[in-house]
């Protein structure tokens, strides 16, 4: 017989996982990005890559990526003020998704 496991313990082993192989900026980067552009933002968005401290953003359609990009140097220096030097984000670079994000 099968036993229950707790998602949050598979997801903690997961993220534990990743870190341990060398994914903790791109993990720690994902999580900050919820916390700084919001639900509503967050759920319009989604990350692609993470390459040469430059952040590439999927955005479903152009209002949202209108609103992302006017705010761009605000959540730059957001997620700068919370990712230490040699790590910190150089640039977003903001793209339609050709598919619709949907949460």
């Amino acid at each position: 017989m099968s036993s229950f496991v707790k998602i949050s313990s598979i997801i903690e082993n997961l993220i534990q996982n990743l870190s341990d192989k060398g994914f903790s900026r791109e993990i720690k980067t994902a999580f900050l990005w919820r916390r700084i552009v919001g639900d509503i933002l967050d759920n319009k968005t989604r990350i692609l890559k993470l390459v040469n401290n430059v952040l590439y953003i999927l955005v479903d359609n152009n209002i949202w990526l209108q609103e992302l990009v006017l705010k761009k140097t605000e959540i730059l220096d957001q997620l700068n003020s919370q990712l230490d030097p040699p790590y910190q984000i150089k640039n977003i670079i903001f793209s339609l998704s050709s598919k619709k994000i949907s949460a």
